[in-house]
């Protein structure tokens, strides 16, 4: 079994706050009045798929009316990355 680590769906997410908005026919001022905990700025990054914290998440979710589980993914955990060899300066080191 492969290591994975929780994340955010963040394109589902973006595209979910897309039409909430849509149907809805607020922009991300009117959804922000009319929902408290929101603010413009946060509903514009969910809506272009940017990080959101775990707090301005949760709000978005319940002025949706989505449970917030729906977002939730599992990605896997890329480990023993190759590391670029350090190659040689270009610029000569100070000497004392």
């Amino acid at each position: 079994m492969s290591a994975v680590k929780p994340d955010i769906d963040r394109q589902k997410l973006a595209d979910d706050v897309g039409r909430w908005l849509a149907r809805n026919g607020h922009s991300t001022r009117a959804a922000a009045m009319a929902f408290p905990g929101l603010n413009p700025a946060m509903i514009s990054r969910a809506s272009t798929g940017q990080v959101l914290s775990a707090a301005s998440l949760l709000a978005l979710c319940q002025a949706m009316k989505r449970p917030a589980g729906r977002y939730l993914v599992m990605v896997p955990i890329v480990r023993n990355q190759t590391v670029t060899a350090i190659g040689k300066r270009e610029t000569r080191e100070a000497r004392p």
